[in-house]
Order: C-alpha cells, then structure tokens, then sequence
C-alpha cells in the first residue's frame, strides 16, 4: 500500500460518507460534478489554445487534464467549484474537495507534513474553522526555451469537528494555471500573470473562510 493510499484511508472496504460542510463562494461560482469537472476544463482551455495557434499548449493542456482525471479518481473527489467566465472567458481556477482519513497510528501533524511533501505549512488566522494549508507549484513539460502551462495548488485540510480524537477531515484543493511567459487573445499581459495567480489564490482562501460545518444529515 502506498503513502498516499495509507493517509486516504483507502484500507477501508468503502469510503467515508463526506460530512456536510457549508462554504459561500463569490458571485458567479458554480458547483459542478466531478464527473463532468475535467471536460468541462479541457474544453474551454483547448478552445482558446487552437483559437491562439498554439497546438504545443494543447499538448500541455491535455497531459495536465490526464493528471486531473487520475488525481480526482484516486481521491474521491466529490465536489467541485468553477469560476464565472470574463468576457467570454474563464478564469483559469478550480476547487476541488476530497475526504481525507488520517492513520491510526500517525498524529496529525505527521500525517500532513507527509501529505504536503515538505512545504511549509500553516494555520490561517482568517478564520475560525481550524484547518492545516499550504501551497505547492507544478509544471508542465515543454519543449526547452518555450512557454509552459505551470498550477499554483493551494490545499487546505479540515478536520471535522465535534468528534473525539478524529481521524476525518475535507481536502480542499484550489487550483490556478497560468502560462509562463505567453498571452492569449483576452488574457492578461505576461508579466501580470504572477499578480492574477496571487489574487486568484486570495479568492480561495477567501472562499475557505466561510467554511462551516454543518449538522450530519438524519
């Protein structure tokens, strides 16, 4: 059994029921299936790719939807939020969420430095959920000397409450891509490309910040 398999709790013959949580998002955000969240992003970004004569970013982009597909099935993902469209164009971000179970025999704070590959973590103070973040950055490849799709993943791992000694939480995953070095047809211009991936990712921990647990269902 692997690492990831042992802090996914995947031992147990059937997953756990994900607990009710509540979260606000911005105007425009919408709740989607897992099911349908990867084709749903391969389509608009390919679109836009082909539209901008790029067929080396649509490459990347279906390598890094590949990635996607297997990381939600191994996960278990079972929510997912995607932003509005800007002029006929999405915002280049997603939210996942995925149970979690922490082993038995590993505290907490083992089992997320283990589960965040020795970034630094964190406690936000932006709220009074109590939640475990950090973030991590990832690349496509590319051929040398071109531009390359690169995510900016922040996580957040909340543990349920009002249960002694849990071994529960929810994986939130909040994701943004941007491209490095290279503008598109309505896209910012490449040397803003940093500024909007930092503003997008202060919408998720904006988002985060109304995260509530809510009363199991009867």
């Amino acid at each position: 059994m692997s690492l990831r398999d042992e802090l996914l709790g995947v031992e147990k013959p059937a997953p756990t029921a994900p607990t009710p949580y509540r979260l606000l998002c911005p105007a425009g955000w919408r709740r989607v299936p897992t099911s349908v969240l990867a084709d749903e992003m391969a389509e608009a970004a390919v679109a836009r790719f082909k539209e901008a004569g790029r067929p080396d970013l649509v490459l990347q982009m279906r390598g890094m939807i590949s990635q996607l597909r297997s990381a939600l099935r191994a996960s278990r993902a079972f929510d997912a939020y995607l932003p509005p469209l800007i002029r006929g164009n999405p915002l280049p971000a997603v939210l996942t969420v995925a149970p979690f179970v922490r082993p038995a025999d590993v505290s907490w704070d083992a089992a997320i430095r283990r589960l965040a590959r020795n970034a630094p973590v964190d406690v936000p103070a932006f709220t009074e959920t109590t939640m475990w973040r950090w973030t991590r950055d990832e690349q496509m490849d590319g051929e040398p000397g071109e531009p390359a799709l690169r995510t900016r993943v922040r996580h957040y791992v909340v543990p349920v409450e009002g249960e002694a000694d849990t071994r529960r939480a929810l994986h939130f995953v909040f994701t943004v891509m941007n491209l490095d070095g290279v503008s598109l047809p309505g896209e910012p211009a490449a040397p803003d490309a940093a500024a909007v991936t930092e503003v997008l990712l202060e919408t998720g921990d904006v988002i985060l910040s109304t995260m509530r647990w809510m009363p199991p269902k009867a």
